[in-house]
């Protein structure tokens, strides 16, 4: 992997002692990839140090920043390592060897010679006894291997073999204290269960990786957002991928050539399309236009758009240019463009009255689907027995059970003594056990109680203690960055005339109805709770009122248009919504948000007042 490299700034002058302290930072996640081109920059610049170390400390971080995709690529990496070999072996450490042999063998990767990879991993992943390690830089460069060592597994298809490197990566990583690398192992895992089908899987590490990554550069941020938004458009849910994909659109110019914001460019574009929200689409068509696409896929899956779009617009003649510009090439794509291409071909052919072609392709697009859908079965099966939340509940067990042993290797030492002395032991050993056991329980129930106590009983989201102090908190750090949140008072309306007519049982599913609308309405990022009987409070973290507004707009609609409850009620809703003010306290906040729900009710409710 290229890992990302990081850190804060760094002096203009480097000093000899410098050296390690940068290329240590440099690798924990707190730079950008061209800040840490940089620093490899001045660290070159003034090579050779007096100490031969420093000199084969640069060389091995060099190495990651080699690029053989290409044949002049290819010949520099060749140039690099017959500079570099001699240096790293001069010093003669093994940490050293072993982070060139690791990124040697992602270069192979790569460029596909999975068993050249495979031959310089061995000797690092076969270490023995990794368990009596206690060195962070060994323990991470072991776990990195894994990950290289994942990676040319997932590609073979061997995705058991996969997650299990990747899993022991993770545990490495997390021994190591490298809680950077540790997160980029999530999504690793993530990748495995977005090749199994399993999105449900994938996003919720990638949510974990996502918030484990926020102390780290912007970079890493946004890049783990756009791998979470393609996991929700591969599931489907086309609203929540735009919302993510928007959402690093900023980030993504700031810190991308052109030919990586046309990529963010064309997504938005292509959703919309799907969406059948041609304006918007036709916006960021038009963004596009301005910039210099270079790169030979991104103008492929450009190209593949303009000609939706054209179709979706009924320009026929426009989509059948872009459409020659891609036709051909599918030997050299995955099978979610060909079926891409496939349905495009069919909807031209319909649209051109070429019967046959129409005919041919839509068989060609059957029998892919088919093998898609038998993929998807065989591959969920395998994907649930790779959970990996499952795995880190369980450690804890692993660890009690480690420890009854050693418990019981004590007792078997003691039986050469008297009885009374082999009795003693074996008593405490068991208390020992039973006292673990105990305290276990008693861990795991103190946390479920601390997570129910912040649960709403009857919807599972966030009571009013929670979502008040999560608004506390969002409101506190506004002040220190300087930002604006928005917030939402939501009531369901006429709700006592639900109970009267029909029960408090229909009235609470009611509650569950328009409460699961709310959730799959909103961002992941927005967070609800329930605040009363039927009244509801989101805090929209980071957004403006105008995006406020939209958003409840969206959730008004979405509970209107619907049928609630098992009796297929209808139901409304009353929204107030706020901007917070920099300087007001929470309690202004509520107050404030509460007279614009009351000023929606009193305007006749199913209403949005801002």
């Amino acid at each position: 992997m290229i890992r990302i490299l990081c850190l804060l700034l760094f002096a203009t002058n480097v000093t000899t002692k410098d050296v390690q302290s940068e290329i240590s930072r440099a690798l924990h996640g707190y730079t950008t990839y061209s800040e840490s081109v940089e620093i490899l920059a001045r660290l070159e610049h003034q090579m050779p140090y007096e100490n031969a170390l420093d000199n084969a400390q640069v060389m091995a971080f060099k190495c990651w920043f080699s690029n053989p995709s290409t044949p002049n690529g290819i010949n520099e990496y060749k140039k690099f390592l017959e500079t570099a070999k001699p240096i790293i072996q001069q010093v003669n450490n093994l940490n050293l060897k072993q982070e060139l042999a690791v990124c040697e063998a992602n270069q192979e990767y790569t460029q596909g010679n999975y068993q050249k990879a495979l031959e310089h991993l061995k000797p690092i992943i076969n270490t023995p006894s990794v368990d009596e390690i206690t060195s962070s830089k060994k323990l991470s460069i072991i776990a990195l291997a894994h990950i290289v060592l994942n990676r040319i597994q997932l590609t073979k298809g061997d995705y058991q073999e996969a997650f299990d490197s990747a899993k022991t990566a993770y545990q490495l990583f997390e021994k190591a204290g490298n809680d950077y690398e540790k997160a980029l192992a999530l999504k690793e895992i993530a990748d495995i269960h977005i090749a199994l089908y399993n999105y449900e899987l994938a996003i919720e590490q990638l949510q974990r990786a996502k918030l484990a990554l926020t102390k780290f550069n912007k970079q890493e941020h946004y890049k783990v957002t756009d791998q979470l938004a393609y996991a929700y458009e591969e599931k489907g849910d086309l609203i929540k991928a735009v919302e993510l994909y928007e959402s690093i659109k900023k980030d993504v110019r700031r810190f991308e050539s052109e030919n990586g914001y046309a990529y963010i460019l064309i997504k938005l574009t292509e959703l919309n399309i799907k969406l059948n929200s041609l304006s918007q689409a036709e916006s960021y068509l038009t963004e596009l236009n301005t910039l210099s696409v270079t790169d030979s896929w991104i103008l492929t899956l450009y190209n593949f758009t303009k000609s939706e779009w054209y179709l979706a617009t009924y320009q026929l003649q426009a989509a059948l240019t872009s459409y020659e510009k891609i036709a051909g090439q599918q030997q050299y794509w995955p099978e979610s463009l060909k079926e891409r291409y496939l349905n495009l071909t069919s909807q031209l052919a319909a649209a051109t009255g070429d019967t046959s072609l129409q005919i041919a392709s839509q068989q060609q697009l059957i029998a892919l689907i088919k093998d898609k859908q038998q993929a998807i079965a065989n591959n969920t099966l395998i994907s649930a027995r790779l959970n990996f939340n499952y795995e880190q509940q369980i450690l804890e067990i692993s660890r009690l059970e480690h420890e009854s042993k050693l418990q019981q290797k004590l007792l078997a030492v003691a039986e050469d003594k008297s009885f009374w002395q082999g009795l003693t032991v074996m008593v405490t050993c068991l208390c020992l056990l039973l006292f673990a056991v105990y305290t276990f329980k008693q861990v795991r129930q103190k946390k479920y109680f601390e997570i129910l106590a912040l649960k709403d009983e009857l919807t599972g989201i966030a009571n009013r203690r929670a979502i008040l102090n999560l608004k506390r908190s969002v409101m506190l750090q506004n002040k220190l960055n300087q930002q604006v949140s928005s917030l939402i008072s939501i009531d369901i309306d006429h709700f006592k005339a639900v109970n009267d007519q029909y029960g408090h049982d229909i009235g609470d599913e009611l509650i569950i109805s328009i409460t699961n609308t709310i959730v799959q309405t909103v961002r992941c990022s927005d967070r609800v709770g329930r605040v009363g009987g039927e009244e509801f409070l989101i805090v929209l973290e980071n957004q403006s009122l105008e995006h406020a507004k939209d958003i409840a707009e969206r959730i008004r609609l979405s509970v209107a248009e619907k049928e609630h409850t098992s009796l297929s009620i209808s139901a409304t809703i009353s929204l107030g919504v706020i901007e917070i003010a920099p300087n007001e306290t929470s309690e202004q906040a509520a107050k404030r948000v509460d007279l614009h729900l009351y000023e929606a009710k009193r305007r006749g409710r199913n209403t949005v007042f801002s």
